[in-house]
């Protein structure tokens, strides 16, 4: 069946792709009832078969037994006096008898009194084929022989004594018999036929028009969880209000699927816009902020060298100057104004390091990914020697175990373990010796890094800020902007990872995150 083939098409997909538990459709489980109650119709007709037949022959053998006996027992007289007449009357009386073929009365000497042989039956009128073939098919003759006692008036029956005086003999032909009970089984075995053609029928009918909707149902649910069609709609079947039901709330649910599909489709677009822009303008922000911020250093720089020009001049005329107003120049000249310029250039160190955050960060989405096979334990090594004056200013220790080599872009994985490595070290307690460590572990398809330090910690509250832009946790006392952990978070979202923390304020920090094998 057509239906069969989608219920073995909508099965396999299921199994290979969704993971279902492979279990019968419900076209096989039709054709599985249709089997087992054409299977159980047949046993009941070759039971029925065998059962009519031994019945048949039963009853059959039990009759001319019967009719051996009454023949017997009419022939005790012509046997005694050798009566042919009635004798030859005592056997016509079997003409009744449809099966009856031959019979005869026989002496006791052997010689014979009296024989039968009614007219050709319907079976023997048959042509010559015909009724070699009823002889093939069926037993044809039944042969019964009776014995025949002398009378005895006062014991005509229990005597055991009483003298053997003759034999009777019956034939039958069994081929009428035959015949009529082929008919019989013959009209059972059509009405068995046409019961299992209608159930045929009627389970072609129900595949068509359940089984064949129903597996359409799923095949294009199936489809649908594959390819995110939601534009696939299930046709309306009006010869079933229930399945109607089914497959019109199924099309209002893809009709709804669809219809927030597109408005997720849009504000994504429109999130992907305003990101860009974002990008955009903190590119030139960053980019374009440079130059005021060069000039201000130039101009504080200019101030310094023109503070300078001016002790010189005043110099000269200084001992002129009352020693009150004299006072109040020096501490103009040695102290307000180089304690000015000092806080312009911190201002303008730390904004251009703001600057270069913002800048590096929206480099990042921009930067085009160049991937190759990187050794991470050699890397992270790399990145161990290039701090290594900070780490023994701090007493830190690095306990590395081997590392695996990865597909991925080399030089946003160095500034992600650089910036990992650079927070360790400057957040390890100055009260005890540092510890950090660095390994890593296969998970399915990616593997997960980790940075372990037994530092300052990262209170609860601070844990959740601590990625993002210009945030902070409470400890003030290690410089910083804010910017080096939000880029490690985008650098690993480019790479296809994610990253976590876990800390305990005082005891210490984990950052962990994943990378795809490639």
């Amino acid at each position: 069946m057509r239906t069969g083939n989608m219920a073995s098409k909508v099965k396999n997909t299921s199994s290979a792709e969704a993971g279902f538990v492979d279990s019968p459709t419900i076209s096989r489980r039709l054709n599985a009832i249709l089997r087992v109650s054409t299977g159980i119709m047949l046993i009941s007709f070759i039971l029925f078969t065998g059962y009519t037949v031994i019945s048949k022959y039963r009853d059959t053998v039990q009759r001319m037994r019967s009719l051996a006996s009454i023949l017997a027992i009419n022939s005790e007289a012509p046997l005694v006096f050798s009566d042919k007449p009635s004798a030859e009357e005592n056997l016509h009386s079997l003409s009744a008898i449809a099966e009856v073929s031959s019979a005869g009365i026989v002496k006791s000497n052997g010689d014979t009194l009296a024989n039968y042989a009614p007219p050709p039956n319907l079976a023997q009128n048959l042509p010559g084929t015909a009724q070699d073939l009823l002889h093939k098919v069926f037993t044809g003759r039944l042969r019964l022989e009776q014995s025949v006692l002398a009378p005895n008036h006062q014991h005509p029956v229990t005597d055991p004594g009483r003298q053997i005086i003759g034999q009777v003999w019956i034939e039958a032909d069994l081929t009428g018999a035959w015949l009529e009970l082929s008919a019989v089984l013959g009209v059972f075995a059509l009405v068995m036929l046409g019961i299992y053609g209608l159930g045929r029928t009627l389970n072609n009918r129900l595949a068509y028009s359940v089984v064949k909707p129903l597996e359409e149902l799923a095949q294009t649910a199936l489809e649908i969880g594959q390819n995110r069609n939601y534009d696939r709609r299930v046709q309306l079947h009006p010869s079933i209000i229930e399945l109607n039901t089914v497959v019109y709330g199924f099309n209002q649910m893809l009709e709804q699927i669809q219809s927030r599909d597109e408005e997720l489709q849009n504000r994504r677009d429109l999130l992907e816009q305003y990101n860009e822009e974002l990008k955009d303008f903190s590119y030139i922000v960053s980019h374009d902020l440079r130059a005021p911020m060069i000039n201000v250093q130039g101009f504080v720089n200019e101030l310094g060298l023109s503070l300078e020009e001016l002790r010189k001049i005043l110099a000269p005329v200084m001992e002129l100057i009352p020693e009150q107003k004299k006072t109040a120049v020096l501490e103009i000249l040695d102290d307000d104004i180089p304690t000015s310029t000092r806080f312009i250039t911190g201002g303008v160190a730390k904004m251009n390091q703001l600057l270069s955050g913002i800048l590096k960060i929206s480099r990042l989405g921009r930067q085009e990914l160049n991937i190759c096979l990187v050794d991470t334990q050699r890397l992270v090594n790399d990145n161990i020697e290039s701090i290594k004056y900070q780490s023994d200013q701090a007493r830190a220790k690095f306990q590395v175990q081997p590392l695996p080599q990865i597909e991925t872009d080399a030089y946003l994985l160095a500034q992600i373990i650089a910036n990992l490595l650079s927070n360790a070290v400057k957040y390890l307690d100055p009260k005890r010796p540092g510890t950090i460590e660095i390994w890593a572990d296969e998970q399915n398809d990616q593997f997960r890094f980790f940075v372990k330090d037994n530092g300052l910690g990262i209170s609860e509250q601070d844990q959740k800020k601590v990625f993002e832009m210009f945030r902070r946790g409470n400890n003030h006392t290690v410089e910083g902007e804010g910017v080096g952990l939000n880029y490690v978070k985008s650098a690993i979202k480019r790479l296809g990872g994610t990253i976590s923390l876990e800390s305990t304020a005082g005891q210490g920090s984990v950052f962990s995150f994943t990378l795809p094998k490639g």
